[in-house]
């Protein structure tokens, strides 16, 4: 099994090395990116506790930027309210004053979306690019599928010491082979939903089901919306996101990658109804939930983001290995021929 799965094996890693490189580099850069991005807005994010502490209405924090496209709260009594404007730009408001506490920082939200960028698509945004990032992502899928039993088959589960170059780069390559696989196969397999408009399709059939048909409802009036915010039923919420155009309310109950804890509230005839209820969604509608979430890692919260990044690291050392060895292998396949020549 080893002699037939290793050529393939070999060959897809050299095609895609590049990009799968790249790609776990990304990933790595991405691993704390909501907590970093938190810490970058720290100065404007958070706002002083009157002793008398009541949030203004949301329909006055939604007058505060008439053009929000988006209004988020927060359950901590120091958090300030984030509205999404036109352009990507995110500021936040005093949810107690009304007061504009100031921007995203620029600067930190441009690095990671450029990392983004190179992380999906090779920095450019086109119909190619997508083409060489969802092929590699595949190829790297193979790679993982071929690789399982040639690593089973030679266990070397520790690192060791003292070993010679090619030894060394032999042993990191089956350690962290067998170390990250499980951690790395989820991350490639939901990066293919991101890389093919098939993908999820192809989970409904699996699962026996047809896809949804989003419910479309009008839009609503101009308000007052703060009546139909009090009526939500979800005493755990820790973030709560109205957009104003579609009349939807996103509730959070857990952190960021508890999508079973999440709920959608739409406001149909000036009343509040709730549309999407985890629990009771088909079962493919409920694991293209989860892609996401288990992509970065967050449906383990902090661990499994770190447990993400790790494996991406490992992914980034498992390429830089196997080309060592590829390389290694055809220069002295090159000098046998070289010598094999100067004999006759």
């Amino acid at each position: 099994m080893r002699r037939f799965l290793f050529w393939p094996h070999l060959l897809a890693g050299v095609l895609a090395g590049f990009v799968i490189l790249l790609m776990c580099v990304t990933g790595v850069l991405l691993t704390y990116e909501k907590q970093l991005l938190a810490w970058a807005d720290r100065a404007v994010n958070t706002v002083p506790v009157p002793p008398a502490a009541t949030r203004l209405p949301i329909d006055d924090l939604l007058a505060a930027a008439p053009k929000a496209t988006a209004l988020t709260l927060y359950n901590r009594p120091d958090a300030a309210a984030q509205l999404a404007l036109p352009g990507n730009k995110l500021v936040y408001f005093d949810p107690y004053s009304g007061r504009l506490t100031g921007e995203t920082s620029a600067s930190a939200r441009g690095f990671f979306r450029q990392v983004l960028l190179w992380h999906r698509w090779l920095g450019e945004n086109t119909p190619t690019s997508k083409a060489i990032t969802g092929a590699s992502n595949l190829a790297f899928l193979f790679l993982l599928l071929t690789g399982v039993p040639m690593w089973i088959q030679r266990p070397i589960a520790w690192f060791r010491r003292g070993l010679s170059p090619k030894a060394r780069d032999y042993n990191w390559h089956h350690v962290l082979g067998i170390w990250s696989s499980v951690p790395l196969l989820l991350i490639v397999v939901t990066a293919v939903f991101f890389s093919y408009s098939w993908a999820t399709p192809l989970l409904y059939t699996l699962t026996g089901e047809k896809p949804p048909v989003e419910a479309k409802f009008p839009p609503p009036g101009p308000g007052p919306y703060e009546p139909l915010f009090r009526q939500i039923d979800a005493p755990q919420w820790q973030v709560i996101t109205f957009r104003p155009a579609a009349g939807a309310f996103a509730v959070e109950e857990g952190g960021w990658g508890r999508v079973d804890l999440k709920s959608t509230w739409t406001i149909k005839d000036n009343a509040l109804v709730r549309s999407d209820r985890f629990e009771t969604l088909p079962l493919a509608r409920r694991l293209r939930f989860w892609v996401r979430t288990v992509h970065t890692g967050e449906a383990a919260g902090l661990f499994g983001q770190t447990l993400a990044g790790l494996a991406s690291a490992a992914g980034a050392v498992l390429v830089y290995t196997g080309i060592a060895l590829s390389w290694r292998r055809l220069r002295a396949s090159l000098r046998r021929v070289d010598k094999e020549a100067s004999v006759r």
